[in-house]
């Protein structure tokens, strides 16, 4: 993908997070702990959105970090999770974005041949 066809795909990606912020403050009058939950969680997937549309080399640490949001923004809001539960929770959908990205990311250093 050439630099210049991201920049509509982020820019448009990049509206997520306010649309989402106007629709918890104005629409759904979520009260100030609420909205900043929501802001952060909002901010979370676009971030990580943007990395998968831009295929950063950065992009597994982005989508964990969104899915690590959007865990606790579930049990901001009352989702019956314990401690235990949000960690394997976040694991598993880690190792789930591993392989789906595995393929987007370039490895920190060139592939060995090893002789045998």
């Amino acid at each position: 993908m050439n630099p210049a066809s991201r920049e509509p795909a982020a820019l448009y990606i990049g509206l997520i997070a306010p649309v989402v912020a106007c629709l918890a403050a104005f629409v759904f009058a979520a009260n100030p702990e609420t909205q900043t939950v929501v802001n952060a969680a909002a901010l979370a997937v676009a971030g990580a959105i943007t990395a998968f549309v831009v295929k950063s080399d950065n992009l597994l640490p982005a989508i964990v970090g969104a899915i690590s949001a959007v865990v606790s923004v579930g049990a901001a809001l009352g989702l019956q999770l314990d401690s235990a539960q949000q960690a394997s929770l976040v694991v598993a959908l880690g190792a789930i974005a591993a392989v789906v990205v595995r393929d987007r990311v370039t490895a920190a250093a060139p592939p060995v041949q090893v002789h045998a």
